[in-house]
């Protein structure tokens, strides 16, 4: 909606506002003790008249930081020990803080006396539909939600449902691990296969670190150990196919160390080969956040005695891909790490679990998570203490300590997940971990 307001001097200001059924509850407006107050009034003409009594009002307009430039001037004059008056459009404004005038050591901060005439707030009022929400009870919610517009929308809101369906009907436990299937925006999207681009990539990450046989060990040692612990397989003729098939190129980051140099695999499902091609990323729901409020959490963990964290040990790969989602996450590498890039001396690989670079895998994280707990009766929920992949929980007692430690660790360890890296303010409970912990 579009609002004019206009000053006691003629002066506009034109703002777009946001119709919401409740600003504020009530705010007082306190009197306040000024040093020879009648020269201050003749000197500055004030934008509104000072309380001489408490008075209670609502907030009938808020502006923010978008207008506030063009409303306030720079001209800022102190009267008395933390209070100024400021020049705006509107006449002069007293702000800061200031002792009441009832003899009390009370303090206001923040203090900011403005006017706002009443036909403006008529008009305002009178510009909203007559199906408007100003006229259903207040709701703080839909408030709060002008501050992240955009970001939850109502079609956002039905996908997420739509998506968290999904996957509640495909999820599926086989071996103690669970499988997941991908939620896709479109069953009948063409996502290209991105074969060649992805043997171009491997050309040129060769070229980076071929020329260190030591790096290419490395990176070439991280992609067996996942082949021998089943994180990836090998393409062969009797593997099931889906019905897509997609590569993704990958590419090293490297961390140097004191002595040595620390290799991380990244693979990237953003990447297209034409503007008018579609990637992976594109073509997956992000899927709603699953994420525990994190004020409440580190509240929850700052009242107990005895303050315990862990980790999720790679925390996206102890869930499993459906066989049938697994082709569009394929990717090249060598037979032969000594000798150069060629189709002849290339191997294809899969993932048979999630990958930390699709946008869907932190939903599917979570959601595996939430899913196994609620499934679980009559057990501590520990659930609720992680935050992606981190624990961050507690206990009041030693012997708790050590209950809840074995009792998470074997939780996890139903869906195949492991919690390490333990670590608490108790140095005795801390020697109760065992090393790989």
């Amino acid at each position: 909606m579009s609002i004019v307001l206009k000053s006691k001097e003629g002066n506009t200001v034109s703002i777009k506002a946001s119709v919401v059924p409740q600003i504020s509850g009530n705010i007082q407006r306190m009197p306040i003790q000024l040093n020879n107050q009648l020269a201050l009034q003749r000197k500055y003409r004030l934008a509104d008249t000072l309380p001489k009594t408490v008075e209670s009002s609502t907030i009938g307009l808020l502006i923010g930081s978008d207008y506030y430039n063009e409303i306030m001037s720079s001209e800022r004059i102190k009267i008395q020990e933390g209070l100024y008056v400021i020049q705006s459009k509107f006449g002069w404004m007293i702000s800061g803080r200031t002792k009441f005038n009832e003899g009390n050591n009370q303090e206001s901060t923040m203090l900011i006396l403005t006017h706002s005439s009443s036909n403006i707030l008529q008009e305002f009022y009178q510009l909203a539909p007559i199906e408007s929400p100003l006229q259903a009870p207040p709701n703080m919610e839909e408030f709060w939600k002008l501050e992240t517009i955009g970001i939850t929308s109502p079609d956002e809101k039905e996908d997420n449902s739509s998506v968290m369906k999904h996957f509640n009907d495909t999820v599926k436990k086989v071996n103690g691990r669970y499988q997941v299937t991908w939620p896709w925006r479109n069953e009948d999207a063409k996502l290209p296969e991105n074969f060649e681009l992805s043997l171009g990539r491997l050309k040129s990450l060769y070229k980076r670190i071929g020329a260190s046989p030591e790096l290419l060990q490395k990176y070439n040692s991280i992609i067996q150990d996942q082949l021998e612990k089943g994180i990836i397989e090998g393409i062969k003729e009797e593997s099931e196919q889906g019905e897509r098939r997609h590569y993704i190129p990958h590419h090293a980051i490297l961390t140097p160390e004191k002595e040595t140099t620390k290799i991380r695999i990244v693979y990237d499902a953003s990447v297209k080969t034409k503007k008018s091609n579609l990637l992976l990323n594109e073509c997956l729901h992000r899927g709603p956040v699953i994420l525990e409020d994190l004020c409440g959490l580190i509240m929850r963990f700052r009242t107990k005695k005895i303050g315990m964290i862990a980790d999720i040990e790679k925390a996206f790969l102890p869930v499993a891909l459906q066989p049938k989602e697994r082709d569009v996450t394929r990717f090249l590498w060598l037979k032969d790490v000594n000798k150069s890039p060629t189709e002849e001396n290339i191997d294809i690989y899969r993932f048979t679990r999630v990958p930390f670079s699709i946008v869907s895998s932190p939903f599917l994280l979570g959601a595996v998570i939430k899913h196994h707990f609620s499934l679980r009766n009559n057990t501590t929920d520990t659930s609720k203490d992680i935050y992606v992949d981190n624990l961050i929980t507690g206990a009041e007692s030693k012997e708790e300590a050590q209950r809840l430690y074995c009792d998470t660790k074997e939780q996890f360890a139903e869906i195949s997940m492991n919690l390490r890296d333990w670590n608490t303010n108790s140095k005795e409970i801390n020697q109760h971990f065992p090393e790989q912990d």
